[in-house]
């Protein structure tokens, strides 16, 4: 069952992508991202340049966030989510039809409460944790993992998060 949800992740991305291609902003009612660790740290240099640049507040507490960022959208990531934000049952989960579960539904991961730097480098995705949807996502390496070249890769993601929002 598991090998599905990586082309199933895949398909939704792809979804997403086209149901935004009409849109060329992304909603203002996303004001707060919580930030996942990152590779080499670029979460740190990220959570800075949203915050001076005045694109999104940062929380530290997933709960109060209205969207994610976050490297990967792997195994990992999914059951993180799961544990920070339930899925809502549906009617038929509730009534105990486990066709009709929702994707949330799935099996918890035997994992610790955080997420750990990930392996993943240069694809940053903007999610919408309730939904369970891609908003936004870039591609963005860094020449290489010192502070100078992590800041400047911040930055450049910023000023495109920053027009996919519309704002100057």
């Amino acid at each position: 069952m598991s090998r599905w949800k990586v082309p199933a992740t895949l398909v939704c991305t792809f979804l997403a992508a086209m149901a935004l291609a009409g849109q060329s902003q992304l909603s203002p009612r996303f004001q707060t991202v919580f930030i996942l660790s990152m590779a080499n740290s670029l979460d740190q240099h990220l959570a800075s340049r949203l915050t001076s640049n005045r694109i999104l507040w940062v929380v530290l507490q997933p709960a109060n966030a209205d969207a994610v960022l976050t490297d990967s959208l792997d195994e990992d990531f999914w059951a993180w989510l799961d544990r920070n934000y339930a899925v809502p049952a549906t009617p038929a989960a509730a009534a105990g039809d486990p066709a009709g579960a929702a994707a949330g539904d799935r099996e918890p991961a035997n994992r610790a409460g955080y997420l750990p730097a990930s392996k993943h480098r240069g694809t940053i995705f903007l999610v919408d944790p309730r939904k369970r949807v891609v908003l936004w996502s870039t591609y963005e390496l860094p020449r290489d993992s010192s502070p100078a070249s992590l800041d400047r890769s911040a930055s450049r993601i910023c000023t495109q998060l920053r027009t996919a929002f519309g704002k100057k």
